[in-house]
C-alpha cells in the first residue's frame, strides 16, 4: 500500500480550483508525535511501502523535517508534494533526513498565469525550488499541473523541456471549490493531447514508463531521462480498480478513498492506549476499501490529494 500523509491542512496559495480567498482551516491538529505514531500503525497494519507527505502545504509545518525522518525510518521510499513557495531553502535538510523524491505543483509556465491560477505572485520562488531540487540531485523532479480551461498546456510542456523536469497533467476533479464551475472548467486528457499535437509537439505513449496513476508519454527529439509528459486521468479514465492509496490526515483520520468524506477515526484508540484496537480499526478500514463516488464536498487541502 501507498500512504499519503497530510501533515497540515493550511496553505499559502489560493488556487482557484482548491481554496477560496477567505479559506478557513481546522482549529486544531493532532500532535507531531501522535501523527508519527499513526503513520507507524498504518504502515504496520497495511504493509505500506511508500509514504508521501502532503498538505495543504507541507512546508508550513514546523515539524516537516522530523516527519520526513520518521517516515524514512518506517519505509524505504519517502516523497513529498509541495507548491514550492517555501521549499528551496529546506531541500538540503529534507534530503539529509531521507526525502528521496519531490513533486512540485505548478499550474502555469509564467508569472502572470501563475498569479491568475493561485491568486499569489510567487512564481520566481517556485521556479527556484524546481531548479534547486534538480541541482541537489532529486530525480526525477516532477511538476504537477491541474488542467483547466485556462491551462496553457503547450507552454507547460515547453517549460518542462527547458527545465528538464517530468510534467504530469492532472484532470480537474469535482472536489470542493472546483464544484461550482467544474463542468465548464474541466478539460479531458484527449483535449490536452489534441492541443499539444496542434502545436507540433509529438507525444508517444510509453507503456513501460506508465505509473500507477499516470499514463506516460515521451516526446519526439527529447531525452526521456530528462522529460516525460504524463496524464493523470482521474475523470476520463479512472484507475479506482487498481488504487492502493491510503490517506492519513492531520486530524488523525484514515481515508481509503479520495472521495471518502468521513474517514475512520484513529486518534481516539491511540489516545486511549488501545493499540490492538487501533491495529484492528486500520485493518478493517483497509479491507473495506472501495471507491466512494466521484464528488467530494470538502476541499482538497483537508485530505492531501
Amino acid at each position: 500500500m501507498y500512504l499519503r500523509v497530510s501533515i497540515t491542512d493550511r496553505c499559502n496559495l489560493r488556487c482557484t480550483y482548491c481554496l477560496p480567498e477567505a479559506a478557513s482551516f481546522a482549529s486544531t491538529r493532532i500532535s507531531p508525535n501522535e501523527l508519527q505514531q499513526l503513520m507507524a500503525a498504518v504502515v504496520a497494519a497495511a504493509q505500506v511501502h511508500k509514504i508521501r507527505l502532503t498538505g495543504g502545504e507541507p512546508t508550513l509545518c514546523p515539524e516537516l523535517v522530523e516527519h520526513v525522518r520518521a517516515a524514512r525510518w518506517l519505509v524505504p521510499n519517502v516523497a513529498m508534494t509541495s507548491n514550492g513557495v517555501l521549499l528551496a531553502p529546506l531541500l538540503p535538510a529534507l534530503k539529509e533526513a531521507g526525502l528521496a523524491r519531490v513533486n512540485i505543483s505548478l499550474d502555469a509556465a509564467d508569472a502572470a498565469g501563475f498569479a491568475t491560477a493561485t491568486r499569489r505572485d510567487r512564481f520566481p520562488a517556485v521556479l527556484g525550488a524546481i531548479r534547486a531540487a534538480r541541482e541537489l540531485g532529486f530525480a526525477p523532479v516532477k511538476v504537477n499541473a491541474v488542467a483547466t480551461i485556462d491551462t496553457d498546456a503547450v507552454a507547460l510542456v515547453r517549460f518542462a523541456i527547458a527545465e528538464r523536469v517530468h510534467l504530469r497533467f492532472i484532470e480537474l476533479m469535482d472536489i470542493g471549490e472546483a464544484h461550482a464551475e467544474w463542468s465548464a472548467r474541466h478539460v479531458p486528457t484527449a483535449t490536452l493531447l489534441d492541443q499539444l499535437a496542434a502545436a507540433g509537439l509529438r507525444l508517444k505513449p510509453d507503456i513501460q514508463r506508465d505509473e500507477p496513476t499516470s499514463r506516460v508519454h515521451v516526446l519526439a527529439g527529447v531525452d526521456p531521462a530528462a522529460t516525460t509528459i504524463g496524464f493523470i486521468t482521474t475523470v476520463s479514465d479512472p484507475f479506482c480498480a487498481t488504487c492502493d492509496r491510503l490517506r492519513l490526515t492531520s486530524q488523525g483520520r484514515l481515508h481509503t478513498c479520495l472521495f471518502d468524506e468521513v474517514g475512520t477515526d484513529l486518534i481516539s484508540p491511540l489516545r486511549r492506549g488501545d493499540f490492538a484496537g487501533l491495529d484492528a480499526t486500520i485493518r478493517r478500514a483497509v479491507a473495506a476499501k472501495v471507491p466512494a463516488g466521484s464528488h467530494r464536498h470538502g476541499v482538497m487541502a483537508g485530505i492531501g490529494g
